[in-house]
């Protein structure tokens, strides 16, 4: 009841801010969308906020300053600036999500934990209702006042405390480690990692568990194992045979299909994901793409005779 009760509540979060009417140097007033989002940017560290663009860096930092600034001012209610928060804080929420793995941009935009750090609005939220810094209002009060870059060990905290608590209460770990438990193609970027070479790897079974050993020692470590029973090696002339006969019988049925289903066979050997060969192919969705295969792995199994489970 607990997880379905955090799963509603989860789904109708929004981002709780409004549009703030603020009161600028010159005694005008302006209703601002992105307002109450400017504590959010004083707290984002510099050694970060630095890499964000020129535009973002020349808001001020005092506050009476800012608001006399119209060119500011139009930068905090730009998309750009909306960007910013949205790309620092799931940068940030990142490091609590899945602190074993350094970096997010690994991961394609299909993997959820990449996906939940970037669903700000549970982070942001987190920080105003546990009161970890200022709202807008309270940095209202004296407008004179320089508001430092915040130590990263301070941010730190802050993040830690903020992405913690809320993953205790949408119970969100199940969703992260049922990610990182189950990988597939689809979770990985483009670009190489070592966790993705890692992946390739186990589900292609090119790294071996067993220790390095000789033919011979594993021989008479199974023929223990099994009671004595011999392991017998398979002869290589016959192995070599039953490979050639595959080959052939492969390159049969591919002879017998058209030149798309070969492409779309080939590019998933390649590790292409099925989003990918969709939008290369012309498939409208990668589901399209995930049946084509399917049908084709039927095929293959009425052709040979045998069961791939298709």
């Amino acid at each position: 009841m607990k997880q379905v009760i955090a799963k509603d509540e989860l789904d109708n979060l929004k981002l709780r801010i409004s549009p703030t009417p603020v009161r600028l140097s010159d005694g005008s007033i302006r209703v601002m969308n992105h307002a109450e989002l400017l504590p959010l940017y004083y707290l984002i560290p510099e050694e970060i906020l630095s890499k964000c663009g020129v535009e973002l860096n020349r808001i001020e930092r005092i506050l009476s300053v800012f608001l006399s600034d119209p060119v500011a001012i139009d930068i905090v209610e730009s998309d750009l600036f909306m960007l910013c928060i949205m790309d620092c804080y799931a940068y940030m929420a990142w490091f609590y999500l899945c602190p074993d793995i350094p970096f997010k941009e690994i991961f394609s935009v299909n993997e959820p934990s990449w996906r939940l750090a970037q669903a700000i609005h549970i982070w942001i939220n987190e920080i105003f209702d546990l009161h970890l810094i200022p709202n807008f209002r309270e940095y209202c009060v004296n407008t004179n006042i320089f508001i430092p870059f915040a130590p990263i060990e301070v941010v730190s905290d802050i993040m830690y405390t903020a992405v913690t608590s809320a993953v205790k209460r949408y119970n969100l770990q199940p969703i992260i480690d049922t990610a990182k438990d189950y990988r597939c193609f689809e979770d990985f970027d483009d670009r190489n990692s070592n966790q993705k070479i890692d992946f390739y790897r186990k589900w292609y079974h090119t790294r071996t568990k067993h220790p390095q050993i000789s033919l011979e020692g594993y021989q008479e470590q199974s023929k223990e194992y099994y009671d004595d029973i011999d392991w017998e090696v398979p002869d290589p002339i016959s192995s070599f045979e039953e490979e050639v006969e595959v080959r052939v019988d492969v390159n049969r049925f591919l002879s017998t299909i058209d030149d798309k289903d070969k492409q779309i066979l080939w590019m998933r050997a390649e590790g292409y994901t099925n989003q990918e060969i969709a939008d290369r192919l012309g498939y409208k969705t990668h589901s399209a793409v995930v049946k084509r295969i399917k049908k084709l792995g039927k095929m293959y199994q009425k052709f040979s005779g045998l069961n791939f489970g298709f």
